[in-house]
């Protein structure tokens, strides 16, 4: 049991130094496919910053708004309108979120060359093959990929 922990822990400690503290995750071979430039990287790296700062004041307001939902239904409250009152702000909420997250995709979308969009979208129709892919691994009709610090007793 002992040997067991020890080993996750450093498996979890190995993955997370891959990552770098805090930061985001490597994008190398992104870079490379598409043919990024270091400016656009940044640039991205920038728009993605700003959406999250756009996006905290308003999954704050989600968060209390469903608390105080789940209070009120806790405490039994049958103030049918102002329940709904708080379902559909939270509705609006949510919306907001995707209209942000939509402003945002399609800022950096723009920012890519014709022929670095036509590569994304390249990846885009990869990676709906990714739940089929992953069912034939676990059937075995595929090879589990094997990427730094997988293989004999670290893969899937």
């Amino acid at each position: 049991m002992t040997r067991r922990i020890i080993l996750l822990t450093a498996l979890a400690v190995a993955a997370w130094g891959q990552m770098g503290p805090g930061g985001p995750p490597p994008i190398e071979e992104l870079k490379t496919y598409l043919g990024l430039t270091d400016t656009q990287i940044q640039a991205l790296q920038q728009l993605r910053r700003q959406e999250m700062e756009a996006l905290q004041p308003v999954h704050q307001q989600m968060q209390e708004k469903q608390r105080t939902l789940r209070e009120q239904i806790q405490g039994g409250s049958t103030d049918a309108a102002g329940l709904g009152r708080l379902l559909l702000e939270i509705e609006a909420l949510r919306k907001s979120v995707g209209e942000i997250h939509k402003s945002f995709h399609d800022q950096a979308v723009n920012s890519l060359s014709a022929d670095q969009k036509t590569k994304l979208n390249a990846l885009a129709e990869a990676g709906k093959l990714q739940p089929a892919i992953g069912q034939a691994t676990a059937l075995g009709l595929l090879e589990p990929p094997q990427g730094p610090g997988e293989g004999p007793g670290f893969g899937p």
